[in-house]
């Protein structure tokens, strides 16, 4: 799938373009462009992956909760003062800097860990920016924020033909839809092992660009609108002018983080 750092190789922009077909293609397309528009849309797309529910956050607390327990089990065990004696492995340890001990390292680690559970469940989700960062996927799918946002950014930004949904970009059988299956066939993205329907790209790009939100989300409505606006300045950005980076996207801009 991928060529070095790039998520789709020449080849797969090949088949990309084809299935949009030549006529329906801005004349010398910068190609360039196209693949890093992509790649930007990769790397969220993974993200979203992660972010897009609880259930990330949740596994790795449960991770922290599950190794405090078991260096908290480790600490009770090494008591026996006649093996764990401090002085005998700060002298065994004298060279280190500073001196340490096994049974002080384990006390440092389980001191980190409690520390860090306790800032999780303190932290102002709404001001911390990691968390910010990660409720802006939480509005929509994976699949539904790659297809009906992410991909219509790197469609309209290089011209590509009938580049709205006035114009039949949520069209079954219009150009949009044949790249944005092409793209998803090169990604090998699925549902359950099975590719997405035509009609589940239709639906995709209407639930967007209505912002028809089924789930309860965890903060305001317009924020989340502001991230999306942002993402697809960025994608812009990146197509519509040759080698611009996101190190020179817009101020203010969320980039591949915020």
């Amino acid at each position: 799938m991928a060529d070095g750092n790039k998520a789709i190789a020449p080849e797969g922009l090949n088949r990309i373009l084809k299935a949009v077909g030549k006529e329906h293609c801005p004349p010398n397309i910068d190609r360039d462009a196209l693949a890093r528009g992509l790649d930007q849309c990769v790397e969220w797309y993974v993200e979203a992956q992660k972010f897009h529910t609880e259930k990330f956050e949740m596994a790795q607390r449960r991770a922290l909760e599950t190794v405090l327990a078991r260096v908290k089990r480790l600490r009770r065990v090494m008591k026996d003062d006649g093996i764990w004696h401090d002085d005998l492995w700060q002298y065994l340890t004298r060279k280190s800097s500073p001196p340490q001990t096994p049974r002080a390292a384990i006390e440092a680690l389980e001191v980190l860990i409690s520390q860090e559970l306790w800032q999780r469940g303190i932290v102002d989700s709404y001001e911390d920016v990691e968390i910010a960062y990660r409720h802006s996927f939480q509005a929509f799918s994976p699949f539904e924020w790659l297809v009906g946002d992410w991909l219509p950014a790197v469609y309209s930004g290089l011209k590509f033909h009938n580049a709205t949904v006035s114009d039949g970009l949520a069209s079954g059988t219009g150009t949009y839809v044949r790249f944005a299956r092409a793209v998803a066939n090169e990604l090998n993205v699925k549902k359950r092992g099975r590719r997405y329907a035509v009609a589940s790209f239709s639906k995709a790009i209407k639930n967007v660009a209505l912002w028809d939100v089924r789930r309860r989300l965890p903060r305001d409505s317009c924020e989340l609108q502001e991230h999306a606006e942002d993402r697809r300045r960025i994608i812009r950005s990146l197509v519509e002018t040759p080698k611009r980076g996101l190190a020179e996207a817009t101020p203010g801009q969320i980039q591949s983080k915020i």
